[in-house]
């Protein structure tokens, strides 16, 4: 019920905006009365709350953990994020870009969980690429600068990705091209595989600038 609260709240959100959607415009569309909504929610805001919980603080502890596992290499590790990162944005993207949209009117603690969970992000991708970096497995690279480049990609699928289409091949394409930005040349002749990757990402990238 609370997943179908979410996505029904995130949905009129969108259409109508935060401001204007109403508890009781949520109760009607899910076809519920407001005193059975007051079960599950006591305000709007507490909805941005849960958003907060769902879409950011998860992907941060999801992250914690797969960045402490000793058992996963670097790369593994950065494949196992953004395959978790895109499949999320992809399939529920309206509560990625309304809590992109709210960040200025989120309750002050959910404001400030929001932030520290996104820092966190931040933070442990840009470890697991240092420590890629170090083992020689990825390319020499500024941990930050790259970790904010991997989650600008996958971030971005919120706003041009299409109800109905493959799922699975976009989570297939983007890890690609997240391990042809970091992997590092393998000594057997793969260059002119990362090569074909990083064509892809402009194409990618071309195809985006032409969807916006």
């Amino acid at each position: 019920m609370e997943s179908q609260l979410l996505d029904t709240a995130t949905l009129l959100f969108a259409r109508k905006g935060y401001e204007s959607t109403t508890l009781e415009d949520i109760a009607g569309e899910m076809g519920i009365s407001r005193p059975a909504l007051y079960h599950y929610v006591s305000s709007k805001a507490r909805l941005l709350e849960m958003l907060v919980e769902q879409v950011t603080q998860s992907m941060a502890d999801v992250l914690e953990h797969l960045a402490a596992r000793a058992d996963l290499s670097a790369g593994q590790k950065l494949t196992n994020v953004v395959a978790l990162m895109v499949r999320q944005r992809a399939e529920h993207p309206d509560q990625f870009r309304i809590l992109d949209r709210s960040e200025t009117v989120l309750p002050e603690q959910a404001g400030a969980e929001h932030l520290k969970a996104k820092r966190a992000i931040l933070r442990d991708l840009a470890a697991v690429i240092e420590q890629g970096a170090r083992s020689g497995e990825f390319r020499p690279v500024e941990p930050r600068v790259a970790a904010l480049s991997v989650l600008g990609m996958c971030n971005w699928v919120a706003w041009w990705f299409r109800p109905g289409a493959d799922v699975d091949a976009v989570v297939d394409q983007i890890t690609g091209h997240a391990q042809a930005m970091l992997l590092a040349p393998r000594a057997d002749g793969n260059q002119a595989e990362v090569q074909r990757l990083v064509g892809e990402v402009k194409t990618l990238v071309d195809q985006l600038h032409e969807q916006v």
